[in-house]
């Protein structure tokens, strides 16, 4: 019996300890996306990720070994969900006899998927727009950039797939992939100001536009 109390103790101060860790954890992340969202990577220092979470510097260390690193944490958690989600939805069906049923979908889902994800993880969208001018040269440039090279080579391959149906687009599967994702986030930066909605009529008007110049 004493055997069996003394491993019940010990069973609860590992599982407190390991769950007040995990709290700790995930309050740093939110407290971090937060300040990043709010102030811009650059200017949100380790004293404030920590005061706002109620914790000290060496949890944050213990964690993420540095800003960089919980900056490294908070795009792994949020840009692989979002490109797996873009994974999905750019596939393209081709049925070029019908306008409806063929490249015009595809976009669609597409820029609904921006229109969504931003609205509902709109601290790390914002952080992510706020960040793309950014100097070539910073750290935190060399951290995002792959998962925006990720992001970009699905878009890319979309293009690749529609070109094989509409041979006017060869060669431009680049710029199309470029120029369609800017309109989208220039759409989701008017948003975050308050000028636009991001629904699914705006995600057509976007479509439409972006359609009517590489096929016109």
């Amino acid at each position: 019996m004493v055997v069996i109390k003394f491993l019940t103790f010990i069973y609860l101060l590992v599982y407190n300890h390991n769950m007040k860790n995990t709290n700790s954890k995930e309050t740093l992340l939110e407290c971090a996306l937060t300040l990043f969202s709010q102030k811009g990577y650059e200017s949100a220092g380790i004293n404030e990720i920590v005061q706002m979470a109620g914790v000290t510097k060496p949890t944050l260390y213990y964690f993420f070994h540095s800003k960089e690193g919980i900056f490294a944490e908070i795009l792994k958690q949020y840009y692989e969900k979002f490109n797996i989600i873009l994974a999905n939805e750019s596939v393209y069906h081709p049925n070029a006899e019908s306008y409806q049923d063929d490249v015009f979908p595809t976009l669609l889902r597409i820029a609904n998927a921006y229109f969504n994800y931003a609205q509902e993880n709109t601290r790390f969208y914002m952080m992510i727009l706020s960040l793309a001018y950014a100097p070539p040269t910073a750290q935190v440039t060399a951290i995002i950039k792959p998962y925006n090279i990720a992001q970009y080579e699905i878009i890319i391959r979309c293009f690749e797939c529609i070109a094989e149906t509409h041979s006017n687009l060869k060669g431009k599967e680049l710029a199309c992939a470029y120029s369609f994702v800017a309109m989208v986030n220039a759409t989701i930066g008017f948003w975050n100001h308050g000028y636009v909605n991001i629904d699914k009529q705006q995600a057509e008007q976007v479509v439409q536009q972006f359609m009517h110049g590489i096929f016109s």
